[in-house]
């Protein structure tokens, strides 16, 4: 990823690389034996095909986890596809597929550091490399730079970011009940126009 100079960073803003301000966790695969879906052990997340719109849903679970991600990580892809990104809503078994991504919250803000990888995501899925599948290495993670601004500005970042993202919720909501509402409308409404009963 191409790094804009120092020079254009607000005053009080740096590049670090994301290693130097958070703890990353390499996903392992455990033996498939201990996976099950009678809710036995944490909850295995493999990839981007386990994500939901902000978490990951649970499809298996795991007895004996190698790699957890607690509550709160940030989950990124890391093989096909590079770069999407969910937030784990509990303690998680992963594997190779992903990794988990701990803020300090002492250097970096856990919100911000989520508005910056879906900001950059593109970014990241461009760094992938492999014939048979893109992927990314837990150095190239690490390695990835981050511009970042003092703490107190980063929160103010994330909170702007957040009440946006709920409003635009929020507004998707509405228009999915509007939308069923006027589905369900339709066929009476069209009957109605082409049998003269206005």
């Amino acid at each position: 990823m191409k790094e804009k100079s120092v020079e254009t960073l607000p005053l009080g803003w740096k590049f670090v690389r994301l290693g130097e301000v958070c703890e990353i966790i390499a996903g392992q695969s455990p033996d498939s034996s201990t996976y099950n879906t009678e809710h036995n052990g944490l909850p295995f997340y493999q990839g981007k095909a386990d994500f939901g719109l902000v978490s990951p849903v649970p499809r298996v679970w795991c007895s004996e986890p190698l790699r957890i991600a607690i509550k709160g990580d940030i989950l990124l892809s890391v093989r096909a596809p590079v770069g999407p990104t969910n937030m784990a809503n509990e303690n998680c078994c992963i594997g190779r597929g992903l990794c988990a991504i701990r803020a300090d919250n002492i250097n970096v803000d856990r919100g911000y550091l989520i508005a910056f990888f879906k900001h950059y995501e593109t970014k990241i899925t461009e760094m992938g490399s492999g014939s048979t599948f893109q992927a990314i290495t837990i150095e190239d993670v690490k390695n990835i730079p981050i511009p970042l601004p003092p703490l107190a500005e980063q929160k103010r970042i994330a909170g702007i970011i957040q009440t946006k993202f709920e409003a635009i919720r929020n507004l998707n909501t509405l228009l999915k009940t509007q939308l069923a509402f006027t589905s369900a409308l339709s066929p009476s409404f069209l009957r109605q126009a082409f049998m003269g009963e206005f």
